[in-house]
């Protein structure tokens, strides 16, 4: 049981058209970093990290990929990322959680099960987090099917694999998924850059 960032990498899903934002919400500024800058010094532990954006204007020390099936929520990112990795699998995180810690990413690695395929969080309230876990590339074939059938609900494509969940609420703080999706949020999680 575990997997280690040599045989994982990881990817930052930043696809999103941020329609009830108004704006592009990895460009947007938490305690001076954008939420780009944020996740991904969360994540450099992992020598391959991949992001999955359609966007050109966002960069950095990572590969971009951009969706193979636009439109199709963040399935598109994680099949972009997955058909793109030399690694046997990738931890997912999206971009707009302003609370990420480097707990989380520490805790999926350590708890994977050898016999899984997907490995998500559920925070302390039961809640699953689908876009917190590490895939397989091996998920690959469901994914693809999922695609092309028109579905494209995460728990939907996950139900079909051998998963399981890793129970966050004993190690780090519900917050940590508080995920920024309007203006809003955006205050919350920012007040002085507002």
């Amino acid at each position: 049981m575990a997997i280690s960032p040599k045989e994982c990498g990881a990817v930052i899903l930043a696809g999103g058209g941020s329609r009830r934002m108004g704006m592009c919400k990895a460009l947007l500024y938490v305690d001076g970093q954008t939420m780009l800058e944020r996740t991904r010094a969360v994540l450099s532990d992992f020598d391959e990290i991949i992001l999955s954006a359609n966007d050109p204007a966002l960069e950095g020390d990572f590969i971009r990929v951009e969706d193979r099936r636009p439109d199709s929520g963040p399935l598109a990112g994680l099949h972009a990322a997955l058909s793109r990795t030399e690694k046997s699998a990738l931890l997912c995180v999206p971009c707009d959680l302003p609370k990420l810690s480097r707990a989380v990413p520490s805790l999926l690695l350590q708890a994977m099960p050898d016999e899984v395929e997907v490995l998500i969080c559920q925070d302390g309230t039961g809640r699953l987090h689908p876009l917190c876990g590490i895939y397989r590339t091996t998920v690959l074939p469901v994914l693809e099917r999922c695609l092309s059938q028109g579905r494209y609900k995460v728990m939907d494509f996950i139900t079909q694999l051998p998963y399981a969940c890793v129970d966050t609420g004993r190690t780090v703080p519900n917050e940590v998924f508080f995920n920024m999706n309007t203006p809003e949020d955006y205050g919350r999680a920012a007040p002085q850059s507002r």
